[in-house]
């Protein structure tokens, strides 16, 4: 799956330093105003935005007009509403090297850094530009692109102008018979404890448990080849884990080729630049490179020069090796940024119109409408029942229909179990915000179903986005805030989609609550693995840690405490009344 998993960055808006935060299936956001919550989201689609939007510029030289651009102002995606670079950029000191001196020194940034993980790619931008400056860009001065699926890494300086490609690591026979014997050898004991707990015959418990015998015995082989005596109660599982973890620790090594010049290799431009910067890597290994140098009267200058020459020679004659590696992390690149989406549901008003007019561009209402009508959404189909269900359980009504008027707008019509209709502007605000919701999601769930979407590979799983949603708990009851938490859910279990929720309802973080107890998780490790939901406070009082996670237990309840502002409120109200 192509999900974003990570989000971080330094010296954006509010923040000098955002550590990268882990994204779960469903992330909900919660903390008081102006706590970040925002800051993040608005991060988060710039990163994906421009990850998609930075071209080559032309089809002739990558490099042509200096450094890429990272845009702040209003795209074809998403309009974060920060419009310029003097508007992203940190506006308090923040502390600087001062290579030679003991004092701490400080000054306004004028560079900011967004890191970022989506599927196995981790990416990292820089971004200059002027303090002072009206420029809807910033300059790109550093792209990194690591490639975890093929193991290697992309760095590209604009500033210093040179590139670096690195090797991180590679598999060998001893990681691969650690990970077969540790899946081996927990499915057996599984198996044991199955075939015991059922009852079954003696025969059949006997086997499993020479299976299991034989598979300890190959691991003590392993793991004890001196053949000392282990311990009573050995932990064979644990072995193996530690045995990974050495592994990793003493075995698992870096090879780069550092410095190599930037210059433009590359005949043929894919139009994005992150893919087309790989691929200047691979024509680079191709290319004969200048000629030696000559005509260097003085006989250091020309040792030197000629030193730096064999060096980029030896470099070009190490990557043809790596070609078939960097081609196919340049697909894999290719492929990501052509199925990884990202929508937003932006808070908005819910006006009590009875008439959506397309025309209006403005009136969230009206294009949510027309969307879903464009989406030729039709009754019977499993989008128009996924509305109908989610309104029955929300009690707004029990079916609807959009009405056309001459094609330039829209009635929306809410039936009840009695066949009675109204308006949907009569059915009150909090009806309005669901019915919204709910023709967006379905929308949503149309545009990526398997027919109109591409599949990188038919094993994948269909790449339905990340959903990112702020305050859906506007006007609505409490009852039906806390419904939220099934929404999420239901659509994460059955179409695999990913949220993240920008929220103040402490009813919706409760029922997630509820939803984690009645799991019945065995441990913690059982819960981390499979509990959906992450919940991280924002925390405005604290700029070194502006965030922690709350962290699920396996009874529901969180291991840490919220912060000053969110569930604490009407407790301390209650406080004053008494």
């Amino acid at each position: 799956m192509s999900d974003m998993n990570t989000i971080g960055f330094n010296n954006f808006r509010r923040f000098a330093a955002f550590p990268e935060m882990d994204l779960g299936d469903i992330t909900l956001l919660v903390g008081g105003n102006s706590s970040g919550k925002s800051t993040l989201v608005k991060a988060l689609l710039l990163c994906v935005d421009n990850l998609k939007l930075m071209s080559s510029y032309t089809k002739t030289n990558i490099f042509e007009f200096g450094a890429p651009k990272f845009r702040f102002d209003a795209n074809e995606w998403h309009d974060v509403k920060i419009k310029t670079f003097s508007r992203a950029i940190h506006n308090k000191p923040v502390p600087v090297i001062d290579i030679g001196s003991d004092e701490e020194k400080t000054e306004l940034p004028n560079e900011m850094r967004f890191v970022f993980t989506i599927g196995t790619f981790r990416f990292i931008i820089d971004v200059y530009g002027e303090r002072e400056s009206d420029e809807v860009t910033g300059e790109v001065s550093y792209i990194s692109i690591e490639d975890r699926g093929n193991m290697v890494k992309y760095d590209v300086s604009f500033k210093s102008h040179d590139m670096c490609y690195s090797v991180l690591g590679s598999t060998s026979e001893r990681e691969t018979l650690i990970k077969r014997l540790y899946r081996d050898y927990k499915s057996a004991k599984e198996e044991l404890e199955k075939l015991s707990d059922e009852g079954s015959d003696i025969a059949a418990i006997s086997s499993q448990s020479e299976k299991v015998a034989s598979l300890e015995k190959r691991i003590e082989e392993f793991v004890n080849p001196d053949d000392n005596e282990l311990p009573e109660g050995f932990d064979y599982e644990q072995a193996l884990r530690q045995q990974f973890r050495d592994f990793h620790a003493h075995e698992y090594t870096t090879t780069s080729w550092d410095y190599l010049p930037l210059e433009f290799y590359y005949g043929q431009l894919n139009g994005n630049l992150l893919v087309d910067l790989i691929g200047n890597f691979i024509q680079f290994a191709k290319n004969p490179g200048a000629a030696a140098p000559k005509d260097i009267k003085d006989p250091n200058e020309y040792g030197v020069a000629m030193q730096e020459y064999m060096r980029i020679q030896a470099a070009r004659e190490d990557l043809k090796l790596e070609e078939d590696k960097m081609r196919k992390s340049k697909e894999d690149l290719k492929a990501l940024l052509n199925s990884f989406k990202i929508e937003y549901i932006t808070a908005h008003a819910a006006n009590q119109n009875t008439i959506y007019n397309t025309a209006d561009r403005n009136d969230y209402i009206a294009q949510t409408v027309h969307g879903f009508v464009r989406a030729k959404i039709a009754r019977g189909q499993k989008e128009y029942t996924f509305v109908t269900d989610w309104m029955r359980k929300f009690r707004v009504g029990h079916d609807f229909d959009v009405i056309s008027i001459d094609g330039e707008a829209y009635r929306v019509k809410i039936k009840d179990e009695d066949n009675s209709t109204v308006n949907l502007a009569d059915k009150g605000m909090g009806s309005i915000q669901l019915m919204i919701l709910l023709l967006r999601l379905a929308t949503i769930l149309r545009e990526y179903e398997p027919q109109n979407i591409v599949a990188l590979e038919e094993s994948d799983q269909l790449r339905y986005p990340t959903i990112i949603i702020e305050e859906p708990e506007q006007n609505l009851h409490p009852k039906v805030q806390s419904q939220l938490a099934d929404l999420f859910l239901y659509l994460n279990k059955e179409y695999h989609c990913k949220f993240v929720v920008e929220t103040h309802s402490e009813y919706l973080i409760r029922k997630t609550q509820v939803l984690v107890s009645k799991e019945n998780f065995e441990d913690d490790s059982s819960m981390k693995e499979n509990n959906p939901f992450m919940v991280y406070y924002f925390d405005e009082e604290n700029e070194k840690e502006p965030y922690y996670p709350m962290e699920y237990r396996t009874d529901g309840n969180f291991s840490n405490e919220f912060g000053t502002g969110f569930f604490d409120a009407a407790t301390n109200l209650l406080y004053e009344i008494l």
